[in-house]
């Protein structure tokens, strides 16, 4: 019997641990509905003077598409030349640092169709500087897409 009960406050604090670590985060769709349409938003500058700018489709209420990218300061786009110095790699941590948060922030926009929440996305590291842009300019695209009565 000794080991029955043993056994039983075990499992019972095995289950009770595995509950406080679920997270809370908001997986499932949002309870906001927003505007049908096309939205698009730029965040303001990081410390190089690079945007993160998203269009979001909203379709029945939801986000169904989202287009990330990232601009420099002098209007290029972030691509496979992000960390390159004059078109070559100089150094190749900084250039291998560049890229990796490219690729990560490049992850945030299934997340947001998914999530339908800026806020429940997850930082990546390497790309937190990206995750702050993309989650400001989601922000202000989504308040775009607001309804009247919840702005």
């Amino acid at each position: 019997m000794r080991k029955w009960i043993t056994w039983l406050a075990a499992g019972m604090l095995a289950a009770g641990l595995l509950t406080g670590c679920s997270g809370t985060k908001e997986t499932s769709p949002a309870a906001k509905s927003y505007k049908d349409g096309s939205y698009t938003a730029r965040s303001s500058a990081d410390d190089r003077g690079a945007v993160g700018e998203i269009t979001l489709v909203v379709e029945q209420g939801r986000i169904v598409k989202a287009d990330y990218k990232e601009i420099k300061k002098d209007g290029t786009i972030k691509d496979e030349d992000y960390g390159k110095t004059n078109g070559k790699i100089e150094n190749q941590e900084f250039y291998n640092k560049a890229q990796h948060a490219l690729k990560a922030s490049a992850t945030y926009p299934a997340k947001l169709v998914e999530t339908q929440n800026p806020a429940a996305i997850d930082a990546i590291s390497g790309a937190t500087v990206s995750h702050r842009m993309f989650g400001e300019a989601a922000g202000k695209a989504l308040q775009q897409a607001a309804p009247a009565d919840a702005k």
